[in-house]
């Protein structure tokens, strides 16, 4: 049978009183009542600080961020009453009486202490990401993947200037996509305010219901190794500012609708500027609408060793530069409109490289090294070799 969840001893206030002074009747006296006043949510059990006389704690950065967590504690912990029976709260922890580092998913660091990593994966969690976030300016890992949560991206996640990882994967946020007919003048899902975050490593929006276009100023956030939006209904362009991550070694934006609008099919193809991503080893932009050529400049690529292309409406030939590419171990190009000859270039790759090319329009013959690979249906001849 279900039963409710008691959680109020974690939560209500302290309202111990004083024994009341009765009135003797004693001339000069003064009946004395003494009410001691709530202690604040945080107190310095809480906190890990000595005990004070009063019983009040310090007015740290600390106590503000335990507070922050109390009120993000009443906005998240709205897991259904199965769920809870299956897997507890994971936020049952999170109460005045223990001390906030032993708190489930929270770690605190540093000189003076403050919160730097919030991390609850995978726990269930119902409701919206509370504004309040931003008040926890010490955070460097903001890790909430894995949950239920709806709604908007809050812009206040920009004010947490120190992050190097933010995983909001796998969970339910954004609109989705407007209904058939409609149009929609919101503004996108994913917040301009992100591109504060310069100290970014890792950024994975990944399968939620994201929509609208992707944020020119990501662009900015050039520490970037992992950019992972996909799974989403995002539209439009790739932006060109991606081409200034650098340090980027895997982007992922598979399964959108990047290339068009809403309404629109197709407009815009691959940007040449990731071909300025040089330390990129996987690139998967497949199941799309991005038409138009390959770029000529994904060859600069020399250290990829996985790019997903397939299920895009690309045309013309493979350009001669992947052959580049000595390290391909994938190479997906199925479902697009491809055409021409391979060009000879590819005989450069190791045997072994995963080519899937079905669904295109080639012609002539292929490498013979090509003939080696996992899914060989070329229905092309392979190309003579040459002698000396």
């Amino acid at each position: 049978a279900l039963v409710d969840l008691d959680l109020t001893a974690y939560t209500t206030p302290d309202t111990t009183t004083t024994p009341t002074t009765p009135d003797t009747g004693t001339t000069g006296t003064t009946p004395q009542t003494t009410l001691r006043a709530n202690p604040p949510e945080c107190t310095a059990t809480t906190l890990g600080e000595p005990r004070r006389a009063t019983g009040a704690t310090s007015d740290t950065a600390l106590a503000k961020d335990c507070d922050t967590l109390l009120a993000i504690k009443s906005t998240l912990a709205q897991k259904d009453r199965h769920a809870l029976l299956l897997q507890g709260d994971p936020l049952s922890t999170w109460y005045r009486g223990t001390a906030l580092s032993t708190w489930a998913g929270v770690t605190v660091d540093g000189t003076p202490k403050r919160v730097t990593k919030l991390e609850i994966q995978s726990q269930g969690l119902k409701g919206v990401i509370p504004t309040q976030i931003g008040k926890l300016t010490a955070l460097t890992v903001l890790n909430l993947d894995g949950n239920q949560l709806t709604g908007a991206i809050p812009t206040q996640i920009g004010k947490l200037t120190a992050l190097t990882v933010l995983k909001l994967d796998s969970n339910r946020l954004g609109s989705g996509p407007p209904a058939a007919g409609q149009t929609r003048s919101l503004p996108a899902d994913i917040p301009t305010q992100l591109g504060k975050l310069t100290e970014l490593t890792t950024l994975d929006l990944s399968d939620n219901r994201l929509w609208g276009h992707i944020p020119t100023q990501l662009g900015i956030l050039t520490k970037l190794t992992t950019l992972d939006l996909s799974i989403n209904e995002l539209t439009g362009k790739i932006p060109t500012q991606l081409g200034n991550l650098r340090s980027l070694t895997f982007l992922n934006l598979q399964r959108n609708r990047l290339g068009g609008d809403f309404a629109t099919d197709a407009g815009y193809g691959i940007p040449t500027q990731l071909g300025n991503l040089r330390s990129l080893l996987v690139l998967i932009l497949r199941y799309n609408r991005l038409d138009g050529p390959i770029p000529t400049q994904l060859g600069n690529l020399v250290n990829l060793v996985n790019i997903r292309l397939n299920g895009n409406s690309l045309s013309g030939p493979l350009p001669t530069q992947l052959g580049n590419l000595v390290n391909l171990g994938i190479l997906q190009l199925a479902g697009n409109q491809l055409g021409g000859s391979i060009p000879p270039q590819l005989g450069n790759w190791q045997p072994g490289v995963t080519f899937v090319w079905t669904n295109n329009s080639f012609t002539g013959c292929a490498p013979s090294n090509l003939f080696n690979t996992a899914y060989p249906a070329l229905n092309l001849p392979a190309c003579p070799t040459t002698t000396d």
